[in-house]
């Protein structure tokens, strides 16, 4: 009796698909921790890369772009898309950690009054996070596609898509 092939890599195939499944079921995600470790790193990298290469209009200008230059937004950009990612498929959504609170005053919202803005609309919340992984996804493939144009764009409408999430959860009351 021959064996396809198919099968043979069937059971191995679905053990990974069920891992990578269980994975995002039940996460939780620590938004305090994601923007400081992995968001904001991601978002000043762009920055970086977009305020150095900025032409008279305010775009990229493609002739102060290196190749470094292009990869370090492309992995920038590619970084925020995959934190954001994450955000969105969250299962448990904390604005912080027990553990990860800013001492005294902040500016904005108190974590407290952050996740109940969060819990009251959690979907919105998962929603701001899809579009911010969507924007970073196609800034990482302006870049690789060398379109200073378009990424010029992107990274001009970046402040933008940040307020998407800040404006409804961090600042609500401004």
């Amino acid at each position: 009796m021959k064996c396809s092939p198919a099968l043979l890599f069937a059971p191995p195939a679905l053990l990974l698909a069920a891992g990578l499944a269980a994975q995002t079921l039940g996460t939780t995600v620590d938004v305090r921790a994601a923007m400081l470790e992995q968001v904001n790193p991601a978002t000043l990298g762009i920055w970086d890369v977009g305020n150095n290469a900025m032409s008279e209009t305010g775009g990229i200008d493609a002739a102060l772009m290196t190749e470094e230059s292009w990869a370090r937004l492309s992995e920038a950009a590619a970084r925020l898309d995959s934190a954001s990612k994450k955000m969105a498929e969250a299962e448990t959504i904390l604005s912080a950690a027990p553990g990860n609170m800013p001492e005294g005053e902040t500016a904005g919202a108190s974590m407290a009054e952050i996740q109940s803005y969060i819990d009251a609309d959690p979907d919105g919340f998962r929603a701001a996070a899809r579009d911010l992984a969507d924007y970073a996804a196609n800034l990482s493939n302006a870049a690789l596609n060398r379109d200073a144009d378009a990424a010029g764009d992107l990274v001009a409408a970046l402040d933008t898509v940040c307020e998407g999430c800040h404006a409804p959860y961090w600042y609500p009351e401004q």
